[in-house]
């Protein structure tokens, strides 16, 4: 067995501990009558309101600033990138690949393009794909059926994807061989390659020629798995981008790749061995680089390609593509048509006077996924109006039993569930608060019993929510850890870049959570980021 990696064990450790299931309403209860709305396992406590408050008052401007997301046009990206260079640096390289006996398999050639903070590959595929590590996003333009379109998902998704694979396949971090698809068997040291996530540091030995060439083996006898020759192209900058493009798109074992030092720029050739499913002789790619011009160029979104509509992401679930629309619409509304605490008083009053004292508490809690839960003694009018609205509800049977569900979920889970089931025809604030205490239940039915109300689909709850109230940050936040835990990271990490962008009333955990998951993957997996300088 290996030894493990403290800082690999502690980091995934600590990404699993934050990605756990804690289902909304389950918290542990304050003397406020109101239920909690969310995971709230990094909730502020009351004397911690005020500082906190005032922490996050600027929070989420400067949030919806720093994540450059799927919502942005052209023009906002670029503005979200800053006063860069139009400065780039073309690179044609001769592809030769080889059995590791040295049978040619096949040549091409490839061109990549690296520019102030991002690398791409323009090639002639429809698909190009640039890796924008200024801003920590993927940005690949696909074709819709009105023309093409700019896809827009964070470079951290990539990663715990890479990071999923590698832990499932070496069960994390346990198995010295592989199996992989088909039944191939592989060392450890391969999938490292393939996932670009390490177990531990590698022994390699590195050797420098005569001649100035790199040489990385494993053994002294073995052959040479990476080695590489540098004339000192382009800055120092540039060749740091370059090798931030090799993490994302070849299969080079991280600790080879970090031998090639970016002080002595961009290498003039290059060459590493891959073992893989589609190639499990092994083979070898030797990269040859054919010239290379410095000039200048706009970065590489082209004007008038538009950004991707939720429709044009690839999801596991189709409740996620509604979650996305829903967002998107909520991200690019104006100010005005986000909800206050007035709005939810004036909805909760307006079913109070229709005799309907559940519908009333129920547009008053989803304010909760707008600005977290109230705080002891807080003196918000939107907050002395829960223990009015209790007080009234005693005597009414509806209100009794939807308020004794809510305050027993963490007993009696599936009890909850059916009051919650009777409250799914409600629309607006109501509705959306039902929808997603029913989400949230049966989650965490799901922890416990993979099959439990088997008839019910979580994403499709938060789903159903959102499109009754699009400006809740918290629903996507617990919709994306819903798809965290259920393995569909891509989605998940979309609907938290909606959640920490999204404007909130109050202190939410969302932004710690979702940047300490983040500084997590980059323990894990640093080169996939890029340099540091750049982001």
């Amino acid at each position: 067995m290996p030894i493990l990696d403290r800082s690999f064990v502690y980091a995934l450790g600590a990404l699993s501990t934050l990605l756990a299931a804690a289902p909304s309403g389950l918290a542990q209860q304050t003397d406020d009558p109101r239920p909690d709305p969310g995971f709230s396992i990094l909730d502020p406590d009351a004397e911690q309101e005020e500082a906190t408050s005032t922490a996050t008052d600027d929070a989420p401007a400067a949030m919806q600033a720093a994540i450059a997301g799927p919502w942005l046009d052209r023009e906002q990206y670029l503005q979200a990138r800053g006063n860069r260079s139009d400065a780039v640096i073309r690179t044609r390289w001769r592809v030769e690949t080889v059995s590791v006996e040295g049978e040619r398999i096949g040549t091409e050639q490839r061109e990549i393009v690296v520019g102030d903070g991002y690398a791409t590959e323009p090639g002639s595929s429809e698909d190009r794909t640039i890796q924008d590590f200024a801003t920590g996003r993927t940005l690949t333009r696909i074709q819709s059926l009105d023309g093409p379109v700019m896809r827009n998902t964070p470079i951290v998704a990539h990663v715990h994807r890479q990071m999923n694979t590698f832990a499932f396949y070496t069960q994390g971090g346990e198995l010295n061989e592989v199996t992989g698809p088909g039944g191939i068997q592989f060392e450890r040291f391969w999938i490292e390659a393939a996932m670009g996530v390490r177990l531990s540091s590698v022994d390699l030995l590195v050797d420098i020629d005569d001649e100035g060439h790199t040489g990385v083996r494993r053994s002294a006898l073995g052959s040479e798995i990476f080695g590489f020759d540098t004339d000192n192209t382009g800055t120092r900058e540039q060749a740091e981008l370059f090798r931030a493009w090799m993490r994302h798109a070849l299969a080079i074992h991280p600790d080879a790749l970090a031998e090639l030092d970016p002080e002595f720029g961009i290498p003039e050739r290059f060459s590493f061995v891959v073992f893989s499913p589609s190639s499990p002789a092994g083979r070898r790619e030797t990269w040859t680089r054919l010239n290379a011009s410095s000039g200048e160029a706009a970065f590489p979104w082209p004007e008038n390609v538009p950004p991707a509509p939720a429709e044009g992401y690839e999801v596991t679930n189709p409740a996620t593509t509604r979650l996305l629309a829903a967002g998107l619409e909520a991200m690019r509304a104006p100010a005005a048509a986000r909800p206050t605490d007035s709005t939810f008083i004036a909805a909760s009053q307006a079913a109070q006077r229709r005799a309907d004292m559940a519908g009333a508490y129920l547009a008053l809690y989803q304010s909760g996924h707008h600005s977290g839960p109230c705080q002891p003694r807080s003196t918000r009018p939107l907050c002395n109006r829960f223990s009015q609205i209790t007080a009234a509800g005693i005597g009414n049977a509806e209100f009794e039993t939807l308020s004794s569900a809510m305050a027993d979920m963490s007993e009696n889970p599936a009890a909850a569930l059916e009051t919650f089931r009777t409250h799914l025809h409600r629309d607006a604030f109501a509705g959306a608060a039902a929808h997603a205490l029913a989400a949230q239940t049966v989650a965490a039915l799901r922890t416990t019993d993979g099959e439990a109300a088997s008839e019910l689909d979580p994403l499709a709850l938060f789903a159903d929510s959102a499109e009754d109230d699009p400006h809740a940050p918290l629903t996507y936040w617990h919709a994306g850890r819903y798809a965290a835990g259920s393995g569909d990271v891509e989605s998940a990490w979309l609907l938290f870049d909606l959640a920490r962008a999204l404007p909130a009333d109050g202190p939410l955990p969302i932004t710690r959570e979702a940047t300490a998951m983040q500084e997590q993957l980059r323990t894990l997996a640093p080169g996939f980021f890029g340099p540091a300088a750049q982001r």
